[in-house]
């Protein structure tokens, strides 16, 4: 039988949705999936509106990069954070996840490195495998917030094959964010090694006190800066898969025309929608902001009543890592989603291992997403203490 490849046999399971073959085998239960960021908060009306507008005559294929209409809107979007920026600093992608798989390909030769602050996004591994690349951790604790750590502990974990830095900001898993103090010394760090900066920043409007920065308002680093966006968790448009990469370098920006003319151009319909999405007025932002801000704290004030628990609030986005009083949260989450039942319902969670390189460090932790209302969220984290006290099973 002929063999797979050495990228297939090492890409990673998502944390996030490993348990959902097991999850679809149950029956009779009732789940509270906090595992994974499907806001439940309804798409926008001028996004639906769009999608029904939508009557081509022929679903054609568009430019590799993306509609023009597209990219002038995402341009002028990001333009208020970033001034001059133009449609030919943005590529249209299918998602954001297509955006960081193309920067880490255009970025990285095989066998180069990527420094990602841990916990990350589980898929960043995924992609830089598939990219030929590796991700090298770079940790911070909960303890500081998961604060970026000193330029002295950043070097440490630079070698001669690291061509880029990646982080969310604000950050999945940790709800952490950056202002613009913090950047700007990651983009002089970055400078003096000769890095790239890949800044994600899909959850960039779910703050609750204090914005974070973005890597575009730096004109001085402008060619060592890729952003990646996505309409899906700032629009509750997860499913339509829209993306944008966005930079100012022109030579990284040709060659991600090139990668995006090997998959053709990204879905039409999705960007007629973007269009729409990146016009909503600034009050969309703050009833969002207003939304996840209570949800975020009732997860927190409920997570508080358990004994032995610890979790920060976030500062964006609205995610949270949870630190259990259990030696394995893959068994824990297993357990909640096969064998307990409270009422008739239990939840769903996400391990923490898979936002680790080891995945040991994240043995105590799983990663909670308060994408459903505060009634689920706060009757999710009772379930989940009414579980420890009876965990584990005799």
């Amino acid at each position: 039988m002929p063999t797979l490849s050495r990228r297939a046999a090492v890409l990673q399971e998502s944390a996030i949705r490993k348990l959902d073959l097991s999850v679809a085998r149950q029956t009779g239960v009732r789940f509270h999936r906090l595992n994974i960021g499907q806001p439940d908060v309804p798409t926008p009306a001028p996004l639906m509106q769009a999608i029904a507008s939508f009557q081509p005559k022929v679903v054609a294929y568009g430019p590799a990069s993306g509609l023009p209409a597209c990219r002038e809107a995402a341009a002028a979007y990001h333009a208020a954070w970033s001034e001059g920026l133009a449609a030919e600093h943005v590529a249209v992608t299918t998602g954001g996840s297509e955006a960081l798989l193309f920067a880490f390909t255009a970025v990285c030769d095989p066998g180069d490195e990527i420094l990602a602050f841990e916990p990350y996004y589980t898929n960043y591994n995924g992609f830089a495998t598939v990219a030929g690349a590796a991700i090298r951790p770079v940790r911070t604790e909960l303890s500081t917030g998961f604060a970026i750590p000193p330029d002295h502990e950043l070097d440490q974990h630079v070698t001669p094959r690291t061509r880029a830095i990646v982080f969310s900001n604000p950050a999945n898993p940790t709800g952490a964010v950056y202002d613009t103090a913090e950047l700007e010394r990651l983009l002089r760090w970055a400078a003096r090694h000769d890095l790239f900066v890949l800044s994600d920043e899909v959850y960039r409007r779910i703050w609750f006190e204090q914005p974070p920065a973005t890597a575009l308002s730096f004109p001085e680093h402008r060619d060592r800066v890729v952003v990646v966006d996505s309409l899906s968790k700032t629009y509750s448009a997860c499913g339509l898969r829209l993306g944008f990469l966005i930079s100012r370098n022109g030579d990284l920006m040709e060659k991600v025309e090139r990668l995006g003319q090997a998959r053709l151009g990204p879905q039409p319909l999705a960007q007629h929608v973007g269009i729409a999405a990146l016009g909503l007025d600034e009050g969309y932002y703050e009833e969002i902001r207003g939304i996840y801000r209570q949800r975020v704290v009732a997860m927190c004030e409920a997570l508080a009543e358990l004994p032995d628990v610890a979790a920060p609030q976030p500062a964006g986005a609205f995610y949270t890592m949870v630190e259990l009083p259990v030696a394995s949260t893959e068994d824990f989450a297993r357990f909640l989603v096969e064998r307990f039942r409270s009422d008739g319902e239990s939840v769903v969670v996400a391990p923490g291992g898979g936002f680790y390189a080891e995945a040991s460090s994240g043995d105590r932790q799983i990663r909670l997403a308060a994408v459903t209302e505060v009634a689920s969220v706060r009757r999710a984290v009772q379930i989940i203490g009414e579980a420890l006290r009876s965990y584990p099973p005799p």
